[in-house]
């Protein structure tokens, strides 16, 4: 179980240590949800919508660390002029590339989740239901050919 004190630790540690101008908002919500914005200017943007009235705050803080995956993404392809191929990931629904673009920014996520429960002095086994949460939400990305097939077979047209 994760308190909100610690989400707010791993905001302050993303914003100041993590990545150069990225700002980033904890807006309470009834569920949790989580954006990237890429830089309009030189700041970046992570929105993390979370629910007040949890007592585990997990999944926001899973997503913030997945979305700062998504920053470093930002930052890499934009420096070799990829910020096309970027665009164009965030915004595809599903199938392998989208799965391993997503799947970059999970890991991606790990290393700073890593660095963070380091120098918060937190469990490190945090990391594994990090991971957990990480592969059921790549899950969602999955358009393999064996769920295309049995889909078209269900539902032909």
């Amino acid at each position: 179980m994760i308190p909100f004190s610690v989400l707010a630790a791993a905001k302050a540690f993303l914003c100041w240590d993590g990545i150069d101008h990225l700002g980033i908002q904890l807006v309470p919500l009834r569920s949790a949800v989580a954006y990237y914005y890429p830089p309009g200017n030189q700041h970046h943007a992570i929105v993390v919508f979370y629910d007040p009235a949890s007592r585990d705050f997990s999944e926001p803080f899973f997503l913030l660390f997945h979305e700062a995956g998504h920053a470093r993404q930002w930052v890499q392809l934009h420096a070799v002029n990829r910020a096309d191929y970027f665009q164009k990931m965030m915004n595809a629904d599903r199938g392998q590339e989208k799965m391993a673009f997503e799947r970059e920014a999970w890991d991606s996520g790990r290393q700073l989740l890593e660095e963070f429960l380091y120098r918060e002095q937190l469990s490190p086994t945090l990391t594994a239901h990090y991971d957990l949460y990480a592969r059921a939400s790549l899950l969602t990305y999955d358009d393999s050919e064996d769920r295309r097939g049995y889909h078209d077979k269900a539902h032909p047209e």
